[in-house]
């Protein structure tokens, strides 16, 4: 009983030396540098301009988890999505090259690896048992190479998706502030 007491009389406490809200200094319109109306009206402006900047920065930014997901899918495909097309086909070759690799040794081995099973001689079969032994190590090797760069691939598109977003936002900002002449509903509006 006394710990609910007490909780009530600190929260009571709070509320009664709270602040009071003062609406005077937050409209206050010399705080955001604003000496007349045309002042405000220019602010309001900027405000809607962003506000639409960012609307369609919205719509056109990638999602990093879904570029993600498509490199797990398919290595490279997240850099294809987000324009790092220098990437997603190093890494598409890259994954092809060390998986197909992996299959030649795998495929070598399998070959000696019946070869042996099939041989009488003991010179051979010491011979095919390591030829299939090494070159299934390898096949190993380049299996586990493909794996990281895989894993590697849906690391890096984080980073891929993130530059995109931000050269998005740049060239977003850029075409709006370059844009000399704004024609709106409301008038036309000329930049100098």
């Amino acid at each position: 009983m006394n710990k609910y007491l007490i909780v009530f009389f600190l929260f009571l406490s709070t509320l009664l030396f709270s602040e009071k809200f003062n609406i005077e200094e937050f409209t206050n319109p010399a705080k955001y540098n604003w000496e007349n109306m045309e002042d405000r009206c220019k602010a309001r402006d900027d405000l809607d301009s962003r506000q639409k900047l960012l609307q369609i920065y919205e719509l056109n930014k990638q999602q990093i988890i879904r570029n993600m997901i498509k490199s797990a899918f398919a290595p490279g495909w997240g850099h294809y999505s987000s324009h790092d097309y220098t990437k997603g086909h190093a890494f598409i070759a890259s994954e092809i090259v060390l998986f197909g690799t992996s299959y030649y040794f795998y495929n070598r081995a399998m070959d000696d690896y019946h070869n042996y099973e099939d041989s009488h001689y003991i010179g051979d079969i010491k011979q095919l048992y390591l030829d299939a032994n090494s070159n299934y190590k390898y096949s190993q090797l380049f299996f586990s190479l493909g794996a990281v760069v895989w894993m590697y691939t849906i690391y890096d598109s984080i980073s891929a998706t993130q530059e995109y977003n931000q050269n998005l936002w740049n060239d977003l900002s850029k075409k709006l502030h370059s844009q000399r002449v704004l024609i709106t509903p409301i008038g036309i509006t000329v930049r100098f």
